[in-house]
Formats: C-alpha cells, structure tokens, sequence
C-alpha cells in the first residue's frame, strides 16, 4: 500500500519533469483534469476516476498520433475524413443491388474478398477496388449476411 498521498496537479508536474510517482497514491478532489492531462495520467498507468473524465475534441492534441498511410486507409487500419460514413463492401453491394444511393457512404475493404460481377458494380458506381480483393472464380458461391 502506498503512504504517500499527493494531489493529481502535483503528480502531474512530476510527470511533466520525467520524474516516477509510483510511490505515490494520487487523489483528485473531485476535479475534472481535463482531457490532455487525463490522456498523460493514461500514458503512464495512472487511472483517472470514469466520474472527472470529460473532453472536448478542439482540445485533443492528435499530433503524436502518425498519419495513416494510402496503404492502410485501402488494405487495413482505415478512418474516413470525408464526411461520409464508413461502410464494408458486402454491404455496399447490397444496397446497390436494393437500388439505394451509396453516395453518403466511403467504402472500406479490410481483408474482404468480393466476386468480379459485384466489383464491376462497384466499379461501374465510382467505387475503387483494390486488386487484391477480387476474387476471378465466379462459380465459388457467397452468402451475403448482415452482421
């Protein structure tokens, strides 16, 4: 058990001079430490209580976080700035085949493998498809779930 108490501004100024608080128990007065101090805690093992957690994006500093790469965003790790929202393949040929609008939607493979019929539909609809993703054997049979 640790004896010695000192308060979260304390800790966090330790921290900041690259000094150890693990003999340190640290309390929090019911003060919320906002987001970017909270994200330091994290950074070094040190639970903030769930209660004096909150955040505001504007005050989020996302800089230590490396860009995504063309290759992630196509093959794997994928976000969307766009404005539109995120949607697998499967999905998106879905809706095309129901005659819905996939225009609000950015399409995301990650590691899904689609017949050449549904990527030229995908293709015929302005939808990029990597290489990699089709599969030429038409005669393999897909079941398309919702999942």
């Amino acid at each position: 058990m640790k004896n010695n108490k000192i308060h979260w501004k304390e800790a966090l100024e330790l921290l900041k001079n690259k000094m150890s608080i693990s003999e340190y128990e640290i309390y929090f007065d019911d003060e919320k430490p906002g987001i970017s101090n909270a994200i330091i805690f994290n950074k070094n093992n040190i639970e903030v209580p769930k209660h004096l957690t909150e955040y505001d994006d504007d005050e989020i500093d996302y800089s230590d976080i490396p860009a995504t790469t063309e290759e992630e965003f196509r093959f794997g790790k994928w976000y969307t700035n766009t404005g539109r929202f995120p949607i697998d393949p499967i999905r998106a040929i879905k809706k095309l085949k129901n005659g819905e609008d996939t225009a609000v939607y950015d399409v995301c493979f990650m590691g899904e493998k689609i017949k050449l019929s549904d990527a030229e539909l995908l293709r015929k609809n302005n939808i990029e498809v990597p290489e990699n993703s089709i599969i030429y054997d038409e005669n393999i049979n897909f079941k398309i779930t919702e999942k």
